[in-house]
């Protein structure tokens, strides 16, 4: 093998490679390598072929140590090694990537060498840094889009604010006092219910807008559930029984975000079973994994599917009289918790409201009538 390693048809056939190739003897010395590889490391064979030069070029790679596994599998193990990803620092200053393979070379069934091709995957990777780069770009441009909106529509809420007061106030009280037979009550009637609907849009809109960071602590699941059922029972007007699973024990989450948008998908469930206030709304707390799922059950009409697509959508309502973003600001809470929120059918009818969220920290059945 040695004659044919040192013969011109060899060494002819090995320059005929466009990618690097070395070859290594069982001590892990070059004894062949072809222009390519010289190129591509920026060193002569000569160089490649010296132990302490050598040493020099392995501590180019960014990964010296996966370098050196990578030559040892064949020489000290006897297998073939895995392809190998490198960085590699070239003499004139750059950065080069490779992609490093290797065949064993065998003669009577013995390990005489190793033949490492080496294959330039630079322009793959700066064409990834590239598309990543304009993602990026993309991303930051989508994200500043988005705030500036949640700023707009904050400055636009205020400015509504301020005169839907005066006209609810002053409309109030010229209300007061009249009689309910004066042609003018319910006119003033009728303006004083706009205001308060559109008082209810501007509220919900800055919620919605209103970009909060998450603050997690230790708390108790049936206390955000106790709150988030409080809140929705003033709202709503309405009462049902709650029946809580919270065998958790303490959970890691931020209260305000957590109670708000528990307070959303119990103000839905509790209108959804208006007809029918013995009804009990059920909410469980339960481990997942490493994280948390928080249900919301109830025992309503459920979710018709032609309506499904829409119901996280910003201002989409089925009620006669309903702002449309308790939804979107449940959801916009959740996700902000680093969470999902999904709607199925519940195991015995209506909906079930599933809250998918990261959780850290150990309750019962608690029913309170």
């Amino acid at each position: 093998m040695l004659t044919f390693a040192h013969s011109t048809y060899f060494h002819d056939l090995l320059a005929s490679f466009t990618a690097g190739v070395v070859i290594c003897n069982v001590r892990g010395l070059v004894y062949a390598s072809n222009p390519a590889a010289s190129a591509l490391l920026g060193e002569p064979a000569q160089a490649l072929a010296d132990p302490a030069r050598a040493r020099d070029i392995i501590g180019r790679a960014q990964d010296p140590r996966a370098l050196v596994r990578f030559l040892a599998a064949p020489i000290k193990h006897g297998r073939k090694p895995e392809p190998l990803s490198l960085r590699y620092r070239h003499p004139d200053g750059a950065d080069r990537h490779f992609r490093l393979s290797g065949s064993l070379l065998l003669e009577n069934e013995k390990i005489f060498g190793i033949l490492i091709e080496i294959d330039d995957v630079t322009e793959i990777h700066r064409l990834h840094d590239r598309e990543r780069d304009m993602l990026l770009g993309v991303q930051a441009a989508q994200r500043e889009r988005i705030e500036s909106l949640g700023r707009f529509s904050l400055a636009v809420a205020h400015q509504i604010r301020n005169p839907l007061m005066v006209i609810g106030g002053f409309a109030g009280r010229l209300l007061r006092g009249r009689p309910p037979d004066d042609p003018e009550a319910e006119a003033l009637s009728m303006i004083l219910d706009g205001a308060r609907r559109l008082e209810a849009v501007v509220r919900a809109v800055s919620t919605y807008a209103r970009r909060r960071e998450a603050a997690p602590a230790m708390v108790r699941p049936a206390d955000l559930a106790g709150r988030a059922m409080d809140m929705a029972e003033v709202r709503t007007g309405l009462h049902a029984p709650l029946l809580l699973d919270a065998g958790t024990g303490f959970v890691r989450l931020d209260a305000a975000l957590t109670v708000e948008a528990l307070t959303e998908l119990v103000a839905n469930a509790l209108e959804a079973c208006a007809p029918a206030a013995d009804q009990p709304i059920a909410v469980a707390f339960r481990r997942q994994g490493a994280g948390l799922r928080i249900e919301v059950a109830d025992q309503g009409p459920g979710l018709s599917e032609d309506i499904r697509p829409f119901v996280f959508d910003p201002f989409f309502t089925t009620k006669a009289v309903g702002v449309g973003m308790g939804l979107p600001i449940a959801k916009r809470n959740v996700e902000e918790l680093g969470g999902t929120l999904t709607l199925e059918p519940g195991p015995s009818g209506g909906v079930l409201a599933v809250l998918a969220l990261p959780d850290a920290a150990p309750g019962g059945l608690v029913s309170r009538p």
